[in-house]
């Protein structure tokens, strides 16, 4: 089952809301508990916050995208559950998700080598966006250039946590890393790039693990020559501040409840502002960006408790909320389906392990005693 919901996630932005949908039953039967916490209720005010932006503006497709936050809402509830009973399925759930985006990463080269001898452009027409003229960028399966280098970012964090943490198939993962790199440089994403740079080096100064420091290290400068060397990368960025300045003047005119989720693109032929926090400000308004801060605030509030935690995998997952930070100040990749169930699967994952601890902490203050060991040293598999 997890295995058939990690594969459509990856396989397609047409098809990575079906998992999601499965878990929104779940909800609905009360098989999962929805958890009182800054993230759940901001995600559910948020999601009231954007449908009523929709109505205001008579926008159909703000109001129906307004539902998208629903499944990223389901996604977190199911992982907080499933996490909070026990940390160790993560170390399963993140080989489960690397495997299926090597697999991808894979096409993506092909796609690239195949784009040298054939007409590629109506990969584009199928995700419906406009083909990149200067150079061909891979879409692998991700609907998106900026999307399928963000995707290989992570799974270059969590590459390098897997090879942290596993005592076997070391040289797995670290043909892995490579692989995520060249995937990387072929979606030329700057954004992506750039904010992986940002996110080595978080890393290597949390993890405790000196042959780990030394590895990220060299990482960072393998992909520094990467991006260095690829025509891809290296492409003409056009300015940002244009679209920020229009974004802006639209902001105040709309301050409550901005212009929807599609006004941006109604107002400026732009479907976002290379900027997620002048998009979210620009989109729902005043009203929307505080909730958002609010979930910001909670998250980083959750990380905190990790790092009292000690466990293992603090380093990996606080490296993958600054590279989404560091990403969002060009680009708004939550916006599109796959980028927002990665930015809100690994939200979820924190908030999970969060709890757990923190449900332990307390028990262990009562005197209850429940077990806990900072280093998962089991991997359950959670197929069924």
């Amino acid at each position: 089952m997890m295995n058939l919901a990690i594969a459509l996630i990856i396989l397609s932005p047409y098809t990575c809301f079906i998992p999601c949908l499965f878990i929104l039953g779940m909800l609905y039967r009360r098989k999962l508990a929805f958890i009182l916490s800054p993230l759940n209720v901001g995600l559910a005010l948020l999601f009231i916050c954007s449908l009523l932006s929709g109505l205001v503006n008579q926008s159909l497709r703000s109001v129906i995208s307004s539902f998208v936050i629903l499944f990223n809402l389901a996604l977190v509830i199911y992982l907080e559950s499933i996490l909070a009973k026990d940390p160790a399925i993560i170390n399963s759930i993140m080989v489960k998700v690397w495997t299926y985006s090597f697999i991808a990463a894979v096409l993506g080269i092909i796609e690239k080598i195949a784009s040298y001898y054939f007409d590629l452009t109506w990969i584009a027409d199928f995700y419906l966006n406009k083909p990149i003229e200067y150079i061909y960028r891979i879409y692998s399966t991700f609907g998106n250039p900026n999307v399928a280098g963000s995707w290989f970012a992570a799974m270059i964090i969590i590459s390098l946590y897997l090879w942290e943490s596993q005592r076997r198939q070391k040289k797995k993962y670290i043909v892995g890393i490579l692989i995520f790199i060249i995937g990387l440089a072929f979606s030329g994403s700057k954004g992506a790039t750039l904010s992986l740079e940002v996110a080595i080096l978080v890393y290597a100064l949390l993890t405790k693990n000196k042959v780990s420091k030394n590895a990220l290290l060299v990482t960072f400068f393998i992909v520094l020559l990467c991006a260095a060397i690829s025509p891809e990368i290296n492409h003409p960025l056009s300015s940002r501040i244009p679209i920020w300045t229009k974004v802006i003047k639209l902001y105040f005119e709309k301050p409550i409840l901005g212009w929807g989720t599609f006004g941006i693109l109604a107002k400026t032929k732009k479907l976002h502002a290379h900027n997620l926090w002048l998009s979210l400000l620009t989109m729902y308004g005043t009203v929307g960006f505080l909730i958002y801060v609010w979930i910001k605030v909670y998250i980083w509030k959750n990380i905190q408790l990790l790092l009292k935690s000690d466990l293992p995998i603090f380093s990996a997952l606080t490296a993958l909320q600054v590279m989404f930070v560091a990403h969002g100040c060009v680009d708004f990749v939550m916006m599109t389906p796959q980028g927002g169930i990665l930015f809100f699967a690994g939200t979820g994952m924190v908030t999970g392990l969060a709890r757990y601890y923190e449900i332990y902490y307390q028990e262990k203050i009562n005197g209850i005693g429940k077990p806990f060991s900072p280093v998962f040293s089991k991997e359950k598999d959670i197929n069924g």
